[in-house]
């Protein structure tokens, strides 16, 4: 069966392509499950615990928040390589959720979730920063997108076990599940190799020096759209169950069944918007995902039958889906590759920021006013992220390894360069 021509990546993959993507995919689905359970069982560890919505959103907030400390695994990874700090960030989240399985209250439950965060933040960034190092260049955006679709697989094996956590302590066992993703670990140690971008010889500059000689005119405006585009999520992803069964008073099947084939048919996005971002750019990419994104959420939440909702589920996944593969290929980019993981991680631990600053906004409004309202006001921000996208240069693409490691192969095209190379500017 042949893919249509707007699904297929704008050039051949190589072999070692395929073999890198195979790998991050599988660490993808496990990650994107573990990451996911939280979500997508809500409203019934909030019940198990005796949370309200506006408690649950403030011990989302904290597990955020302290995941920030996990910039230490992409400074060794920019020092010492990106694949050992990878390894074990990656075998955190299945432990730290098998762990949450047995949590007896609220703050033991968010003490192991914030590790469990924290794992997920880290290898997420040393992921995406060997992933698309690793990548050629013609179908970098395209291979982020595969990586971000297997990740929503993930997603969505964790949707579907739902209806069983719905009943008694349920929940639990669906959190303890994650622990079956430590079986992928010694295929991981054994196949996955060092990025060709490091070099244990090269230039070592820190992220504070980067940041002085010119980094930061790239680095504040990705960081701003990160931050906007995270607040607005947060609240809109986290509580579409929650809006669902417990606003709404949907059956927990119908919810699921609604979320499931309307966000599954809209995660075509990741593809769409790989290989949009590798043919057209990424900044016209990027503009048109958050326009999507952000019609689809305030749809979601402002609309009460079916159809709308069903509508507004698949354009806002659709939107968000587009835009994964973008930010996920600008962040490794735009930077320099002494500091790749270290900046990359600094504009993830913003998106976090966002994601924080988001959910106490929904701690202190959601109660008040309610989830629409809050969700229309965090909608501003993404107004502003939209105006900031063309202030991150466009790096449709650019080499991020040395030639002598294979940076001139079939599909690698750089693209001009904005500046002189310099230690701010990607080698």
């Amino acid at each position: 069966m042949t893919l249509p021509r707007s699904l297929r990546p704008p050039v051949t993959p190589t072999l070692a392509d395929r073999r890198i993507l195979s790998l991050m995919a599988l660490a993808g689905i496990i990650a994107g499950y573990g990451g996911a359970v939280i979500t997508n069982t809500l409203p019934y560890s909030r019940a198990g615990l005796d949370m309200t919505e506006g408690q649950m959103s403030l011990i989302l907030a904290i597990a955020r928040i302290v995941s920030l400390g996990a910039v230490v695994f992409s400074i060794s990874g920019d020092r010492r390589g990106r694949r050992s700090p990878f390894l074990i960030a990656f075998a955190m989240l299945p432990l730290a959720n098998m762990a949450t399985a047995f949590a007896p209250n609220a703050a033991t439950f968010a003490a192991f979730q914030a590790v469990a965060r924290f794992g997920l933040i880290a290898a997420g960034v040393l992921g995406l920063v060997l992933l698309a190092e690793e990548l050629t260049p013609g179908v970098r955006a395209y291979g982020l997108g595969i990586q971000a679709l297997a990740t929503a697989s993930g997603v969505g094996l964790s949707l579907v076990l739902v209806p069983f956590a719905s009943s008694g302590d349920n929940w639990r066992i669906v959190f303890g599940l994650t622990g079956i993703g430590l079986l992928a670990l010694p295929m991981l140690i054994r196949f996955l190799r060092e990025s060709r971008a490091f070099d244990p010889q090269g230039l070592r500059v820190s992220f504070r020096e980067a940041m002085g000689r010119g980094m930061g005119r790239v680095f504040w405006p990705l960081a701003a759209v990160s931050f906007f585009v995270h607040a607005f999520a947060a609240v809109t992803l986290d509580f579409a169950l929650e809006r669902l069964i417990s606003d709404l008073e949907w059956q927990a099947g119908a919810a699921i069944f609604l979320l499931a084939v309307t966000s599954g048919i809209g995660t075509a996005g990741t593809l769409i918007g790989g290989r949009l971002a590798d043919v057209s750019g990424r900044r016209s990419t990027a503009v048109t995902s958050m326009i999507l994104g952000l019609a689809g959420g305030l749809g979601f939440y402002w609309f009460a039958s079916g159809w709308p909702i069903a509508l507004a589920i698949f354009v806002g996944t659709l939107g968000s889906t587009m835009l994964a593969p973008v930010l996920a290929a600008w962040r490794a980019e735009v930077f320099p590759t002494p500091v790749r993981a270290t900046a990359a991680h600094w504009v993830t631990n913003v998106s976090i920021l966002g994601s924080g600053t988001g959910l106490l906004i929904g701690f202190l409004l959601i109660d008040r006013v309610g989830l629409p309202l809050t969700v229309a006001i965090l909608g501003l921000g993404m107004l502003f992220a939209i105006s900031l996208a063309s202030l991150v240069p466009e790096t449709r693409g650019r080499v991020l390894v040395r030639p002598s490691d294979g940076a001139t192969r079939e599909g690698n095209r750089p693209a001009p360069p904005s500046s002189p190379q310099s230690t701010t500017t990607p080698r």
